[in-house]
């Protein structure tokens, strides 16, 4: 194993099929739950981004993260999370062949530039006019 800090925890399900029910999704979500959250308390990791990943039947990409200012309370609060992400996507636009779920932002990780930039406040010089 690498010898670096890990960046995320969660987990990823690749179809047989290609799935595009809403209700076939929010159940095979349920399922990724259960084992990301398994693997969460399992690695003692704390977050404060969950995010949805899913890859359309002909492989485009599709992901969406919601972060907290804090780190993710406790199950409930990561399920809540994970099913407002899907519901703000359905119905899809196409079936899918993949979806995972993942923690990041852990504690103890240094956020990236990109993430910095997000977070950082925004100043704003007054103009002479």
């Amino acid at each position: 194993k690498a010898d670096r800090p890990r960046k995320s925890v969660g987990s990823e399900r690749t179809f047989e099929r290609d799935i595009s029910s809403g209700s076939a999704l929010r159940e095979t979500l349920e399922h990724i739950i259960d084992i990301a959250w398994e693997r969460i308390e399992r690695s003692g990791a704390k977050g404060r981004t969950v995010t949805l990943k899913m890859k359309y039947n002909d492989f485009t990409p599709c992901t969406r993260a919601r972060s907290l200012p804090r780190a993710i309370a406790d199950r409930a609060e990561f399920t809540a999370l994970s099913r407002e992400l899907l519901n703000a996507q359905l119905p899809l636009p196409k079936p899918i062949r993949l979806m995972g779920l993942t923690l990041s932002a852990l504690e103890g990780e240094e956020p990236d530039e990109d993430e910095e930039a997000v977070t950082a406040p925004v100043l704003q010089a007054e103009l002479p006019f």
